[in-house]
Order: C-alpha cells, then structure tokens, then sequence
C-alpha cells in the first residue's frame, strides 16, 4: 500500500459560483407583467411557441378586435341614426392599431429575453450591473407602470366631459369613445415600455466595465442584441404612425383635430427608439474603439512627427511586431460603428420622412 506524499495532494478546486442573471430575471419578471405582454401571450414560457394554442388567439384578437366588433354590433341593433359605415370603419382600424401593439410588445419582448444572456455577459464585469438592471426591474411594477394609463384615460374623459360637441353627446360617440380609450390605454402602456429601456442604453454611456470584443466591438453580442432589439420596435412605430395617416385620406375624418398630436407622438417614439438608441450605442463602440488604438500606440513606436513619415516604411521592414501592431490597429481602426451598415440607417430615416410628407400633405 502506498503511502500519500505530504504536499502533493492537489487541493480541490471550488466548485463555480453561479453567473450573474440580473438582466435575465429582471426581463424575465416583465414578461409575466408587462400588461400588453400578459394580456395576449398568458402565462406560457418564453421557450413555448404559444400560438399554437387556440387560448392565444383568443387573448389575442378579443381585446384588440372585441370591444369594436361588440360596439358594431350594438350600434347596429340600436337602429340610431348617428351611426354611419364610417364609424365601423373606424372602429375596425382601432381593433387593427390594437392587435398590432400587442402583437409588436410580445415579440419584441420575447426576442430580447431569448437573449438576455448576451446582456449578462456584457453587463457582468460591471460594478454598477445591479443599479442598471433596477431601470427595468423598477419600472415593471404595478405602481410605476398603471398609472400612466389611467392618467391618460382620466385626461381622455376630461376632455369629453368639457367637449360641446353634439355628436359626441349622441350614444355612438360615446361608444367610440369607449374604444378610443381602450387604445390609448394601451397605447400608453406601449409608449411607456419603449420610453423606459432606452435609459439603460444612456446610463451605459458611463460605464467602463463593459465586457467587449475587444477588436471589432459593435459586433459583441451584447451591443448586437441592444442594436436589434431596439431597431426592430422602431420598425413597428413607423408603420403605426403611417397607419395614423390612414383616417386623414377621409374627407372627414373622426377625431381629425386630435390626429397631428398622436401622430407627431408616435414620431418621436420611433426617433426616440430608433435613433437616441442607436447614437448611444454608437458613442459606447466608439469611445471603447479609440480606448483599444490608445492602448495600442501607448509604447510610442506609432507616434511620429510628421516630417518623419517617411522613414515610416524602413521602420516597419525592420520591424516584426511593429508591422504587426500595425495590422491589428488597422483591423480595430475600420471596424464597424454598429452591427448593420448605413444603408439601413437610411432606409429607416428615408421612412421616416416619407411618413413625414405623407402626413402633412394630407
């Protein structure tokens, strides 16, 4: 039998701290409680396609078409002469902008809790990880998060109660205004998770822990699911504020005097997503890009006066790891600002202001 040696025994290692998951529970905490998420998706798991179920499309087209296709039908049966084709018509596009926000916060949502682990990683090196998080954990509670839609709806009824307008005494106006409240609530509720977010994008700006790739940083995971998660929302705003223009095709359009000002809303929701979100992390890339070619030129051999440039092409010959440093400063020096090219940035803003021309020739 042999003896064991004194000192030899290889200690055992610590078995692996758990890794950091706050952006993944704090995301995953608002995909139960998110209103315009929970209403159509219920309470089946991110990883289940939910709608395959018949309960789904019930959740789903009930409250974005229900209260219009129940209106219709009471506005019909009443016989009152206050209702016209028009009004239908304008109730089925509300169930329409209803079922498209549901539908845009339940994807939008979903894909980024499918990569919330790319937000850990990036976040984790951070001190402050846990005071960035909080943007989301704190504004998905009940308290921060209802009364921006019952303020909106309390303004809505204020206005009609003060209104002296004779059609919307009659029992349609006050059915469409029913409908119209629903939707802003909703919209509200939309409006406040697209408001809420970008904040972390600007609270990263000073931060200097994030974990990036090192040479070619628009493309970490991170910085790419930020990217994508923001610019596929933006996507959806600029088609509702094309389909708000839509009832200004009428020659009489219902609520036509209230049309610029949710208009000109969700234009600057879109810009606000879609732009404010992109130019933040536009600057991180940036400011983290300059931080890697500092570092590489801070032994000085890429430092020279300028009527030494020509002696640039003799120094790197006789110069293997100049020559390369030489590469990797190139190779970081193009890298991309951000995960797409610029095409796509002009495509969005050619969007944009061709919704713009649009609305205002209308």
């Amino acid at each position: 039998m042999t003896s064991q040696i004194p000192g030899t025994r290889t200690p055992p290692s610590p078995p692996p701290g758990p890794s950091w998951r706050g952006f993944t529970a704090a995301w995953e905490r608002g995909f139960q409680e998110v209103y315009t998420v929970w209403l159509p998706r219920g309470r089946h798991p991110v990883t289940e396609v939910a709608i395959r179920h018949w309960q789904t499309w019930v959740r789903w087209l009930g409250p974005s078409y229900g209260p219009a296709v129940v209106s219709i039908l009471m506005l019909g049966a009443s016989g009152t002469d206050s209702f016209h084709a028009d009004h239908a018509w304008l109730l089925l596009l509300i169930g329409t902008i209803n079922g498209g926000m549901f539908a845009a916060a339940v994807l939008s949502w979903k894909f980024a809790l499918l990569k919330a682990d790319t937000l850990d990683e990036l976040l984790e090196p951070c001190s402050n990880r846990d005071s960035l998080v909080s943007v989301v954990s704190t504004a998905v509670r009940h308290r921060w998060q209802a009364p921006p839609s019952i303020l909106a709806a309390t303004i809505l009824w204020i206005g009609y109660a003060a209104s002296d307008s004779k059609w919307l005494a009659t029992f349609t106006g006050f059915v469409v205004l029913l409908n119209c409240t629903w939707a802003l609530m909703l919209l509200v509720n939309v409006s406040y998770w697209l408001a809420i977010p970008p904040v972390l994008i600007i609270r990263l700006r000073s931060s200097r822990e994030l974990r990036l790739r090192w040479n070619d940083p628009a493309h970490t995971s991170g910085i790419r699911t930020l990217s994508e998660g923001y610019a596929f929302p933006a996507v959806f705003l600029a088609l509702a504020a094309f389909a708000v223009t839509v009832p200004g095709a009428l020659d009489h359009p219902l609520f036509g005097s209230f049309l610029p000002y949710l208009y000109m809303w969700l234009l600057a929701l879109s810009l606000w997503v879609g732009i404010a979100t992109q130019l933040s992390l536009y600057a991180i890339v940036r400011r983290y890009r300059i931080r890697m070619l500092d570092s590489l030129a801070s032994t000085g051999d890429l430092l020279l006066a300028e009527n030494q440039s020509a002696t640039l092409l003799s120094l790197i010959e006789n110069n293997d790891q100049l020559s390369s440093t030489l590469s990797i400063y190139a190779s970081v020096a193009s890298s991309e600002g951000l995960p797409y090219g610029t095409a796509l940035v002009v495509q969005y803003v050619a969007a944009i202001v061709g919704s713009v021309v649009g609305f205002l020739l209308q």
